[in-house]
């Protein structure tokens, strides 16, 4: 058998953010700003 450890200290954390939560904000954030971007560039240049 395995034994599960489920102490918060021993997860992986990620490598630039202090927290998985803060990363998955910046990716979020990252894509609405992008979605935004190309959706103006698309009217001005239509």
């Amino acid at each position: 058998m395995t034994k599960q450890n489920n102490d918060p200290e021993d997860e992986e954390k990620p490598p630039v953010f202090k927290s998985w939560k803060a990363a998955y904000w910046f990716v979020i954030l990252t894509s609405v700003a992008l979605f935004i971007l190309f959706y103006l560039l698309t009217k001005m240049y239509s």
